[in-house]
């Protein structure tokens, strides 16, 4: 019996030493979870902190950058308005000075056209008194001609028959060698011609055979000199210096607009294309006429000028004004090839680069297109033929009176 009790309570000893000891180990297991309990809070606060400090320190990095990147914009626009202030005032002076440049060009041209108006004034004097001189150089040199012819008919008159017949072919030589320096150094045509008529009038006077063939060269040569055409060089001079003056109702065409509009249209759509009926090609032929009426496309065969600035149209139109300035001295000149190309320079050019009223214009193209094809310098013909014959004659005749007057 003792032994059996002794059995159950010695399992019951163990048993309570069981739970005794799995009840340690569960106290030992709280205490060792409340122990590491702080710990971890601790942990999980010092994460949290450090990733405030990162986001704080990215943040105040990105607002950094903002402020450098605004700064640096900032004085790329403050570099940026510097330089256009300095070209704002590079340009003001430079427009300054192209004022100034105007205004000196501008007073320069005034000068000279007060120039070219007095000088114009000038030669006009000069040719007035020269013509006025040459026409009293030639009728002086008439009147004492024919003081010279009644002087000689009267020597004539009161010798022999013999001297009578070499005063007068005398006389006839000398007629003949002043037309020939009348036609060739004065170009007085008109002179020339009186000249010849007066000396086949005094050789008609000599009754001699002989005498017939020389009045027959000499009627050739007259001929020939009224073929020669006359060149008025007062009137073509006066229709010059009426021209330079008409060019104050002309000024330079400067339009973009007129040059834009000079070319040929071209159609974009021809109206023939689509010539069938329906609905979508009357639509298509409507929008074709909307934009053949919108869309202007012209042909060019030249290039668009550029626009000329005050200054060069008025150095235009002086250059103008100065062509036919050279065109008159050449014409004083007797220069044909200077005259024609002056002339034919100033009719390109108001044709291309001046515009006004078009009558005017015209006129003017009209004037210039007649005086370029005027001839001023005319070729002289050869007036020898009849002097030589004259002069044999007058050879033998005194040949003849030598030996009738020496002693036998």
């Amino acid at each position: 019996m003792s032994e059996s009790s002794d059995k159950p309570a010695a399992a019951n000893e163990k048993s309570l030493s069981g739970k005794t000891s799995s009840t340690a180990d569960m106290d030992a297991m709280k205490d060792k979870k409340n122990s590491s309990s702080p710990s971890s809070g601790s942990a999980v606060a010092k994460a949290i902190k450090l990733l405030f400090y990162c986001i704080l320190l990215a943040g105040l990095g990105g607002i950094g950058y903002q402020v450098y990147e605004q700064d640096k914009a900032v004085s790329v626009l403050f570099e940026q308005q510097n330089n256009f202030n300095t070209q704002r005032n590079d340009a003001g002076a430079e427009i300054t000075r192209l004022q100034s440049t105007v205004q000196t060009l501008t007073n320069a041209m005034v000068d000279l056209e007060n120039r070219i108006v007095v000088a114009r004034q000038q030669t006009s004097a000069q040719i007035q008194t020269q013509v006025e001189e040459l026409a009293e150089q030639q009728k002086a040199e008439i009147d004492r001609l024919q003081n010279e012819l009644v002087s000689t008919r009267l020597r004539i008159s009161s010798s022999n028959s013999g001297a009578s017949q070499q005063w007068l072919l005398a006389e006839a030589a000398s007629l003949l060698r002043l037309a020939q320096q009348q036609l060739i150094l004065a170009r007085s045509v008109r002179t020339a011609q009186a000249l010849f008529i007066a000396a086949d009038d005094v050789l008609k006077q000599i009754d001699d055979p002989a005498i017939f063939s020389v009045r027959e060269i000499l009627a050739g040569e007259l001929a020939a000199i009224r073929a020669v055409p006359e060149v008025d060089s007062q009137d073509i001079y006066l229709q010059l210096g009426a021209v330079s003056n008409q060019l104050a109702g002309l000024q330079v065409s400067n339009d973009l607009a007129k040059q834009l509009g000079d070319g040929a249209r071209v159609t974009i759509f021809n109206e023939g294309e689509n010539a069938e009926s329906g609905v979508l090609s009357g639509i298509f032929t409507s929008m074709k006429n909307l934009l053949n009426r919108f869309l202007v496309v012209r042909r060019r065969d030249e290039p668009i000028q550029a626009l000329m600035t005050p200054g060069q149209e008025a150095a235009l139109l002086q250059t103008v004004r100065l062509q036919i300035e050279q065109g008159r001295t050449a014409l004083l000149k007797q220069e044909q090839e200077i005259y024609s190309g002056s002339l034919a320079q100033a009719r390109s050019t108001i044709n291309q680069y001046l515009d006004g009223e078009s009558a005017l214009k015209a006129s003017i193209l009209s004037t210039l297109d007649e005086l370029v094809s005027r001839r001023i310098v005319t070729e002289s013909p050869s007036l020898i033929r009849t002097r030589r014959a004259l002069e044999l004659i007058l050879i033998s005749t005194e040949q003849q009176t030598s030996e009738a007057t020496s002693p036998q």
